[in-house]
């Protein structure tokens, strides 16, 4: 089925969030920051050197790392990627971010979503802790999730071993939903 020009629209533009939330290197504060300057992140694409040195608060090496043309390529396999898997872009300016995630120091300027976005901004509880966590840890974070979960409090943590697995397994255990929070930057090998 071919894609609508709304949805041809729409993943042109997410080409440059994803090109953006690419540049890691430059962090995310720098990248909100050129986001205020110049609202979307296409005219950011677009800027030459020199314009992009009169943003003070840019070293020439981060000039340097948004130029790079690495950053630039195989952008058409990282959407045709998403849209394989069904995963979803949010952009830090979308209606959809996360309120409280948006407010915080260094907000990601771009999520990857798959799933049920729809619990993102719902009553929430962060349980992280030690890779290494001794058999009271694991049950601790198992009854503490389960204990949330049942009051429907959306428990969120990464996917480490640990406390963080054990929490996802305490919600999952009286089927309610949970949010895991993974580090993805695209990597360089995506393959046909």
């Amino acid at each position: 089925m071919r894609a609508t020009k709304k949805e041809r629209v729409e993943i042109t533009m997410n080409k440059y969030w994803v090109w953006l939330s690419r540049i890691y290197k430059i962090g995310a504060i720098n990248q909100k920051r050129l986001l205020e300057t110049y609202k979307e992140p296409e005219k950011i694409w677009k800027l030459s050197k020199k314009e992009l040195a009169k943003n003070k608060f840019l070293t020439e090496n981060q000039i340097n790392i948004i130029l790079d043309k690495t950053y630039r390529e195989n952008l058409a396999k990282y959407i045709e990627y998403m849209e394989k898997n069904k995963i979803s872009l949010i952009s830090i300016k979308d209606e959809k971010y996360p309120e409280k995630l948006k407010n915080i120091y260094d907000p990601p300027v771009v999520l990857y979503v798959k799933g049920n976005i729809n619990i993102l901004n719902k009553r929430s509880i962060a349980i992280v802790g030690s890779r290494n966590c001794s058999s009271y840890g694991e049950f601790a974070s198992r009854k503490f999730a389960y204990e949330l979960a049942k009051n429907n409090i959306i428990v969120i943590s990464g996917l480490a071993r640990g406390i963080d697995i054990n929490a996802h397994i305490g919600t999952l255990k009286i089927e309610n939903s949970t949010i895991t929070v993974l580090r993805f930057w695209f990597g360089y090998s995506i393959s046909k």
